[in-house]
């Protein structure tokens, strides 16, 4: 139960059974490969990183350490299709979501990070209602004219983000039923 090995043979009674090699452990692989695939789902909410490709490398080699004896072809095409979705369809809608607004992807992302890092600074160095105010008075202004484009290009990208999430968390659910037997 918590050894791996290439081959698989039937008992006595015909059940099929995965028999240990010395020294291969697997719970430690599933251990190592849940870690690799939840690094890739947390890697899903970034624009840059590539979540579901992270995921289905994680499932590659949890098969390659057990000769891929519970992969059907189905769910390999199936989890294909999910990270294949996830990254070209993300970036594609990621562009058309955002095409026509006045202000950029990278603008709206920067300045919102910035103006909360901001603040925190700011209230730490002044005090929190001093350090609020400063900021505010100093670069508020360059955030509260442009507040309602940035927040539409946030919440666009933050639907693309939900759309690779889920499929990063359907291909774990599926790998954890099928593949992690």
């Amino acid at each position: 139960m918590f050894y791996i090995n290439r081959k698989t043979t039937s008992n006595n009674n015909g059940t099929g059974i995965i028999f240990a090699k010395r020294g291969t452990s697997l719970l430690a692989v599933k251990f190592i490969v849940t870690f690799i695939m939840l690094a890739g789902l947390l890697s899903t909410v970034s624009v840059r990183l590539p979540g579901t490709l992270i995921i289905l490398l994680g499932a590659i080699l949890y098969g390659a350490a057990t000769g891929f004896l519970t992969f059907t072809p189905w769910l390999t095409a199936f989890l294909l299709v999910l990270a294949i979705t996830a990254e070209l369809g993300g970036r594609a809608l990621r562009i058309y979501l955002t095409r026509d607004l006045p202000v950029s992807r990278v603008f709206s992302v920067n300045s919102a990070v910035t103006h909360i890092a901001g603040m925190l600074a700011s209230d730490a160095l002044l005090g929190p209602l001093l350090g609020l105010a400063a900021w505010e008075i100093i670069a508020g202004k360059t955030l509260l004219p442009r507040s309602d484009q940035v927040l539409k290009v946030l919440s666009r990208l933050t639907g693309v983000a939900v759309l690779r999430f889920v499929c990063g968390a359907v291909m774990i659910a599926l790998i954890n039923l099928y593949i992690f037997v």
